[in-house]
Formats: structure tokens, sequence, C-alpha cells
């Protein structure tokens, strides 16, 4: 057995060069925990003397035991779900088994540490185990021991695909090789297709080429649920295992729900391959070969049919290529012709017999796959009508690939991608107007309104959507009366001050152009006229400052009876201010002073 995302496969020859001996190499089995011990006390026959003297050997190093029976004893590969190991059966070991060999996958901590990841796995297991198909890996049992899970399957003896195809990259294999792997290859996804299983990971690295050429599909069930059929259990063990690109369709890329025609692109991939050593894509997944407009190289070795099947097993777009194995192997692979059946007509009443099973067996088979897909069409229905959308994809799109004219199964998928759709966009309206109100209880109706755009671009009649712009308009509405209220206080505050500033009323000038700036820092006309109040209050309070120091002056001079230098000063302060009333009285009280002292004859000095 090998995983399904490692390159390096070796592990299941049972004859090469081990990978790490027996006790060579401290820490090779660190990661193990909680094994358990073994013994047998009711049997002493050679086989249990042969199996103790195994554990006693274990218990010093030279491997691991695992439930009383598995004894670890090489390191045959890595991959991502966990360590494949080389096992003695002690069990076989008892029964003097000349083979005791099997294969031991003990999956990494990952696996462990999910809560869920031994019961779904067991369920994974228990669907490879239906597969008894000569070309699909047999795998024996799930089980753990203390914290430590592991699968048991049998040992192969041979070379996984990839390393094959990595010694002759660029050149390919014989093609009377190739068709023999591939005849293999197609009978064995029939066969687990008739079962509703789909790989969803096949690729090189998750095929091995016996020694005598024949060719087996590892990892059914286990590096993904194959059908995802819904359960209780909602750990998917394909998801610690990473998606192989370059042999992925579109919908998987895009993680659409699974089709048998998913494994027909991926065979196909691998047909190729096998035939030109090198991918038809270069190693890009289906979706990048579709937008990037790429087509595969024609193939020499294909005759023109050949090359037609294998071309249309590679087209990236679903509605494009085969819809199952079935059509891509009897296309490729065509019976022979109905005319040498002339020949046998020698033989009619022998095979009558036959023939009558045979249409009792066809008949039979025809009665399976009806009464499966009326048990899908039963779990779509129900799934249903709970709003399981999941369930009954899974269910319904089992039933359509089936049978691809069966009219309630294709309306109850289409109904149930619409009305997951739906869900998925009402969930997304909601993400969108939660950030809308948001916005609002912000006062940016900016925000909202950006918010409220894409919301309406998803579901413009969504109730949500509908509710929301209703609250929006009547926000806007009362932020434009707001708007027009705070513009009629600002308009009578500038009117306010230009009045003061026109009546020399500096301060009342500023003081309303400053109530207008509190509401528009940025209004204009405010600032102009506080500029000038301000400037006004600076020369105003300067010319005081020179008239009533003139005025002093002025005084001085009438209590000297200098009246000529009283009439100068206050004519002084009459030039800066004509109106300022105490500098006339001055000096018409000067001036008066004056000729009456002229009149009396004293002399004004």
């Amino acid at each position: 057995m090998t995983d399904s995302d490692n390159s390096n496969k070796t592990q299941i020859r049972s004859d090469q060069p081990k990978v790490i001996a027996r006790g060579a190499e401290p820490g090779v089995f660190d990661n193990l925990t909680q094994i358990t011990h073994y013994s047998a006390s009711h049997n002493h026959s050679a086989g249990f003397a042969q199996a103790r003297e195994l554990v006693k050997q274990s218990q010093t190093g030279k491997g691991l035991l695992l439930k009383k029976r598995f004894l670890l004893e090489d390191v045959l590969g890595h991959g991502g779900m966990g360590t494949v190991y080389k096992t003695k059966d002690l069990r076989k070991v008892e029964a003097e088994d000349p083979n005791p060999y099997i294969a031991t996958k003990v999956l990494n901590q990952d696996f462990k540490d999910h809560p869920d990841a031994f019961v779904t796995l067991q369920q994974e297991t228990a669907k490879s185990q239906t597969l008894a198909h000569p070309n699909i890996v047999t795998v024996h049992d799930f089980d753990r021991d203390g914290d430590t899970l592991f699968m048991t399957m049998e040992l192969l003896d041979g070379q996984p695909l990839d390393q094959l195809l990595k010694a002759h990259r660029n050149k390919g294999l014989p093609k009377e090789q190739v068709w023999k792997i591939t005849r293999d290859l197609c009978a064995a996804l029939a066969y687990a297709h008739q079962r509703q299983l789909i790989h969803a990971d096949f690729k090189p690295g998750n095929i091995f080429v016996n020694r005598d050429g024949s060719a087996k599909v590892l990892d059914f069930g286990i590096a993904r649920a194959a059908t995802r059929e819904a359960h209780k259990h909602k750990f998917d063990a394909g998801q610690l295992g990473a998606l192989t690109p370059a042999y992925a369709t579109i919908e998987m890329i895009k993680d659409e729900s699974l089709s048998f025609s998913d494994d027909v692109y991926a065979l196909a991939c691998v047909v190729y391959e096998m035939l030109a050593g090198r991918h038809p894509y270069n190693n890009r997944s289906a979706l990048q070969a579709y937008e990037q407009k790429m087509q595969p190289k024609r193939l020499d070795c294909l005759s023109s049919r050949e090359w037609k099947v294998v071309s249309r097993g590679l087209v990236p777009l679903k509605s494009g290529r085969y819809q199952n194995i079935t059509q891509f192997a009897d296309a490729l692979f065509p019976r022979r012709n109905p005319m040498l059946l002339t020949v046998a007509l020698g033989f009619a009443v022998v095979s009558l017999a036959g023939a009558g099973w045979f249409g009792y067996s066809q008949y039979q088979a025809k009665q399976h796959l009806q009464k499966t897909i009326a048990e899908k069409i039963t779990a779509a229905q129900s799934c249903f009508a709970l709003q399981n959308f999941d369930c009954t994809i899974e269910h319904s799109l089992v039933a359509t690939n089936l049978d691809p004219a069966n009219n309630v199964a294709a309306q109850l998928l289409t109904a149930a991608q619409t009305a997951k759709e739906q869900r998925v966009n009402d969930e997304r309206v909601r993400e969108l107007i939660a950030e809308a109100q948001s916005c609002l209880q912000q006062q940016d109706l900016d925000c909202a309104a950006l918010f409220l755009q894409k919301a309406e671009a998803i579901g413009l009649h969504n109730s949500q959507v509908v509710s929301f712009h209703e609250a929006l308009s009547v926000a806007r509405a009362q932020q434009a009366q707001s708007t027009a209220q705070k513009q009629l206080a600002i308009n009578s505050a500038l009117t306010r001050a230009q009045n003061c500033l026109s009546s020399k009323d500096y301060s009342c000038a500023v003081n309303s152009a400053n109530a207008v700036l509190d509401q528009d820092a940025a209004n204009a006309r405010a600032v102009e006229i506080k500029q000038a109040a301000t400037l006004a209050q600076g020369q105003a309070r300067e010319l005081t400052e020179r008239v009533s120091r003139l005025m002093g002056d002025a005084n001085n001079c009438m209590e000297k009876k200098n009246y000529a230098c009283a009439i100068a000063k206050a004519e002084s302060v009459l030039e800066l201010d004509a109106d300022y009333q105490p500098a006339a009285t001055l000096k018409n009280r000067a001036q008066e002073t004056q000729r009456k002292l002229k009149e009396t004859g004293f002399t004004i000095k």
C-alpha cells in the first residue's frame, strides 16, 4: 500500500533493499506509543515459538509490535497521511504461512489529533474493503493501539507508476505495456464507479505496477471520501492531504461536487503521460489549461481513432469529455466487429445456456441499478425537505451519474444547487448589510451606500437590502434637512457679522464670524469678515491712543494759557477724527478765550 500524495512509493516492493533495517537506526519508532505485548500461552507450536522469538527481538529495539500481532520491521515510505512499514503478521507466523508479510500504514499526527479521525477513516476503510477486485489493492483492516492509528493491507511486489515514469521521462512506455496497464485501470475504476465510489485523487503515485505487468489502484476511499455521503462526522480524510492539481478537474479545483467524469480526466492524463513520458498540460491543472487555452500535443504513436478518444478524455470542461469510465474504455478498446460473430453460429446451441445466464445477470444488474437510483433520489428528496442542500446534491449527483436522463434527479440537483447558492448569497448579503449598518451608526452615509451597492449586486430584491435601502433613504433625508437648517444658521450669522462690521461694532462682527466658522471652518466670507473686523479693531485702538495723547497735550496747553498751542493740538485731533466732539469743544473754548483777551487789551504770548 502507498500514501496518495507521496512520490517515494517504493515501500511495497517485498524484495527491495531495506530503507531502514530493523534496529539499525534509533528513533525510527519513537513517534509510536502505547504498544502492547505479545503472548499466547495456549499454543506451543513451532510457528508460535518463532513468533515469540520475534516478539523478544522487538523488545530489544528490532521492530515494533502493534495489537500483539503486527511486527513493524522496515520503513518502506513516508507520505502526507503517515508512514508505511513492511510488517510481519504474527498470526501468519504462528500458522507457518510461507509469506507472513503485509503492509501497515501508521497515520501521522494530523490524523491522530483530529477527534473524528478514527471513526471517519474506519468508514473509509470499510468502503475500500467492499472493492474486492484484482486491480484494486486489498485493504485488510483499520485499528488503533493506544494512541497509534494504523491500517493493514496487502504487500505488493513491483513499483509505483510514478517511479516507472521517471525512468522513462520524455520517452514513455511501450504502447503494448500502456494498453495493458490502461485496461486494468479502466476495470478498477469502472468496478468502483458501479458501487458509487469515486477515487478523486487518481494519479501515477496511486497506481502500482506489479512484476507481472498488471496494475493496481491504491488509496480508494482513503485519500478523499469518494461520494461524500452525508453522515454525522464531518471530517474528510482528504482535507488533510493535498489536492494534486495536475490531475484535478476544474470542478475539483473549485471544490464543486464530485462526478465520475473527474476520474475520466485523471485517467486520460495518466494514459497520455505513460505514452509520452510527460504530462499533457505540463503539470498544469485543468483550470489553468482551460484559462490559458492549452492543447495537448498530438501523439504520433496513436491512430486517429485512439488519439480522438484520449484527447476527448483530456477536455478540461466536463461537458466535453466522457462522463464515465465505461464510455472511455469502450471507445478506446472497441469490441470486435459483430460480423465476426457469424463464425460462432455453429456453437449457438452450446452457448444457449450461457446466453440465458448472461441475460439474467444483465437483468439483475439493471434491477440493482434502478433500485440504487431510486434509493438515491429518495434520500435526496428527504435531504431537500430538511434543507440540507449538500446532502441533496451528493445523492442526486450519484443518481444523475448513473442515469443522466433521469429528470427527477436532474431537477433535484438543480434545485439544491440553486438553493445552496441562494443560501450563500443571503449570508453574504447579511454580512454586507451589517457593515452598512455600522457605517450608518457612525453617520458615514457614503460608506453605508458603498456596502449597500455591493449587497444589491448580489440580491437586489433581498428583504434585508430593501429594508436597509429605505433606512438609508430616511437617513439621507434627515441629513439633507439638517444640512439645510445648518446653512440657514450660517447665512443668518454672516448677515449679522456684515452688519456689525458696517456699523464698526468690531467685537460683534468677530463673534458672529466665529459662530459661522464653528459650523463651517472653511467658510471664506466668515474668514474675510473676521480678518477685516480684527484689522479695524487694531486701527481703532491705535487711533484712540493718538487722540487721547493729543487731547492730553491740548489740555496741558489750556492750563498754561497757551491758547494757540491748545488750538493746534485740538485741530490735530480733528484731523484724525473730525467728529470727535471734545476736541471741537476745546478748540472753540481756546479761540473764544483768545478773542476776549485781545478785546480787553491783554497781550497773548
